[in-house]
């Protein structure tokens, strides 16, 4: 199981040139994540109202093609790596004819409600569970 978001490009998500800048391409995976983890069943409203931020130390982004506008983007999300207190996940930027242009790796880690390392599994383990079902689902397959 994977999550797919469909994207369309913007206008002003262009350059001069009319490709893409670079910098709109976390926005994307964001909502890639959004997505992904109301997909595994621990939404961003139900972290907001635990206080549990999924609080991300590392991106990792690889550029294979261009985009432009207009042009309708799919992007794959899976969960990578779970830990208690660690999650990766993998994305992956498609076009229409299924070429992959952009791959993405995004590292977090859990923090509770007073911003402090949070382990999942001894706080909320029904929703750690979710994760690691998630990716041993062939989540992390990307």
């Amino acid at each position: 199981m994977k999550t797919e978001t469909v994207i369309e490009t913007r206008y002003p998500d262009c350059d001069r040139m009319g490709i893409v800048h670079h910098a709109v391409y976390p926005i994307w995976y964001e909502m890639a994540r959004m997505d992904l983890f109301a997909a595994v069943g621990f939404s961003f409203e139900d972290m907001a109202r635990l206080g549990v931020n999924p609080a991300m130390v590392d991106l990792h982004l690889q550029y294979r093609a261009t985009a432009s506008y207009p042009q309708k983007l799919t992007v794959t999300a899976s969960v990578g790596f779970v830990a208690p207190k660690k999650l990766e996940l993998l994305y992956e930027i498609s076009d229409e004819t299924g070429r992959v242009i952009n791959t993405c790796r995004s590292f977090h880690i859990w923090t509770g409600p007073d911003n402090r390392s949070y382990d999942l599994a001894a706080n909320l383990p029904e929703v750690y569970e979710k994760f690691v079902a998630a990716s041993e689902a062939g989540l992390g397959e990307n």
